[in-house]
């Protein structure tokens, strides 16, 4: 392993608290809110932070967790973060570990470190995410084009062959390559203590290979037509396969067999990866055309031509406030509502990476041909430009990562880029307050001392929460609230694959109470208040979802203590 200099730009550190919500003289109509602060605390994480409303015993408020931890974010690839986001175009640090000709890779961040894959050095890094100095570095052979993923302490990566790492060494635990030789495609997708990739013995066939996540020892593997380019994608039990020059593919996760293919895209999908939100697979086409795709049954739900059969759409699709941001790699970025795929807004702009959301902001890469490329930061809302930074590079082929307020993205002037001032961490809880006025004051503390603090005012004039009526299961929850357990009740009309989940306000997931098929008729399950980790959770506000035969109905729950 080898540790280098680099050259890193001055950094001006602060100490402060923010409280974005509840906002400062804001009318509440009803009494459960949610309490958000951004605390900055010169690049270290503070001892704890504490809120106290209304001058009464302080309460601890959880950190957020916003790492990027592989391809647009999480394991549905969604490309949004909680993350504030840099509102001008400072540079925290840069670092010469990219090449100046296709840098494809786009950074991942975990705990405090950027992984990251030059295509052009064949070097695997982990950088520190505050200086940019190197932790560690890999050598790994031949081509990599595409983001590791990092799950429980470990690097998977897909380059000659299928790699896991020691996320803090560097170290190999192990490696696995199929006998046929191959071209390996995609992001690799963790779940279940299961590492899924894919391999292309030629350009006409592809294998997706499930692998132990631990050992490397592999579990099956299914080929399909077609090789990949794009990534693939996890959403419970099903994994899909999106192949250029032909269809999307579901296949289930215990086998590797395929439940549904979707040949919608006459021409298939080049680097456009599945987006999953809410059962509904968004993806961009060969074809020019952007689609909602039902994940459960592979339907096509909507089609909007982008560019009327002119070029195709490589980027992925970021989803976030129920929009779809894009560029069409012929010369403009668009904004689709998710829910139709009706285009919201449309401005100049030229991709060939995805983009990342976070703070109302949508950034990108430009990837056209010209002298120079830029980071863009466009307003979510209307399209505006905010910010932008011109590199040295041509282009701009990467994605980028947005964690703890900082956007990272790699140039191909080689230079990984972090823009920010600093790292802000995000801290979020429920709060119960009181109809009238209320104080609320949030104190970050580091030794036991008070190190910066906030206030703001604000007045609730009703009390309870407002429950969505049912319109398709019948859903029921009761008693509500509750405080040991409850029951939650719903009718299917038909039979089907049937899914109950529970979700935060911040839409994590809690708990999934079902996962399986259901026979007609009425049926219930039980929430006792505890996540998927068997941990009792927090009182406060929970939603509850269910999906069954592409329909999906939510509700809340109210849970004390």
């Amino acid at each position: 392993m080898l540790v280098s200099t680099f050259l890193t730009c001055f950094i001006l550190l602060t100490t402060g608290v923010t409280i974005t919500e509840p906002v400062d003289g804001e009318t509440y109509d009803g009494d459960w809110l949610t309490v958000n602060a951004i605390v900055q605390n010169e690049n270290e994480i503070p001892e704890n932070v504490r809120y106290t409303l209304n001058a009464q015993s302080s309460v601890e408020i959880p950190r957020l967790n916003t790492d990027w931890y592989t391809y647009m974010a999480n394991d549905l690839h969604t490309g949004f973060s909680e993350s504030p986001a840099p509102t001008d175009n400072s540079i925290l640090w840069t670092a010469p570990v990219t090449g100046n000709t296709h840098e494809f890779c786009s950074p991942v961040v975990v705990n405090g470190i950027v992984y990251f894959v030059s295509d052009e050095q064949s070097i695997a890094y982990a950088l520190d995410a505050v200086t940019g100095e190197i932790v560690w570095q890999y050598d790994v052979v031949n081509h990599v084009d595409d983001a590791v993923t990092v799950c429980e302490g470990k690097v998977y990566l897909a380059a000659d062959s299928a790699w896991c790492l020691d996320a803090l060494t560097g170290e190999r635990i192990w490696a696995f390559k199929p006998t046929q030789s191959f071209k390996m495609n995609g992001t690799p997708a963790l779940g279940d203590g299961v590492a899924y990739f894919s391999f292309a013995p030629n350009y006409t066939s592809l294998e997706v290979h499930a692998l132990d996540a631990e050992n490397g020892e592999p579990l099956w593997f299914t080929e399909i037509p077609f090789y990949s380019t794009g990534c693939l994608t996890l959403e419970g039990s099903r994994l899909f396969v999106p192949t250029y020059s032909g269809n999307l593919y579901a296949l289930d996760t215990s086998s590797g067999s395929i439940i549904w293919e979707n040949s919608d895209s006459p021409s298939g999908y080049w680097d456009s990866s599945p987006v999953v939100v809410d059962g509904v697979i968004y993806i961009c086409g060969n074809d020019g055309v952007a689609r909602g795709i039902d994940s459960s049954t592979g339907t096509t739900i909507w089609a909007e031509d982008i560019t009327a059969g002119v070029h195709y759409i490589a980027a992925t699709p970021a989803y976030a406030y129920g929009e779809l941001f894009f560029a069409d790699q012929v010369d403009s970025f668009h904004c689709l509502d998710a829910l139709t795929g009706i285009p919201v807004w449309s401005v100049p702009g030229v991709q060939h990476g995805s983009s990342g959301v976070a703070d109302g902001k949508v950034f990108f890469g430009e990837g056209a041909d010209r002298d120079f490329g830029r980071v863009v930061a466009l307003s979510c809302e209307t399209g505006d430009e905010i910010w932008s930074y011109q590199t040295a590079g041509t282009q701009i082929f990467s994605s980028p990562a947005i964690t703890d307020g900082v956007v990272y993205i790699a140039g191909m002037d080689s230079n990984l880029y972090a823009f920010g001032t600093e790292l802000k961490f995000t801290y979020l809880d429920d709060l119960y307050a009181q109809v009238g006025l209320n104080e609320l004051v949030v104190t970050s503390f580091d030794a036991g001392v008070v190190v910066a603090a906030d206030t703001v005012s604000f007045t609730v004039t009703g009390t309870g929460i407002n429950l969505q009526s049912s319109c398709v299961f019948d859903l029921v929850v009761a008693p509500n609230p509750f405080s040991s357990s409850a029951s939650i009740s719903f009718e299917l009309s038909e039979a089907g694959y049937t899914s109950v989940e529970i979700f935060d306000l911040s839409g994590r997931l809690v708990s999934s109470l079902f996962d399986s098929e259901l026979l007609q008729g009425n049926h219930s399950v039980q929430w006792d208040g505890y996540n998927k980790s068997g941990e009792e959770v927090s009182a406060g506000l929970y939603l509850c979802r269910i999906n069954s035969g592409g329909a999906i109905e939510t509700t809340g729950l109210c849970l004390l203590r």
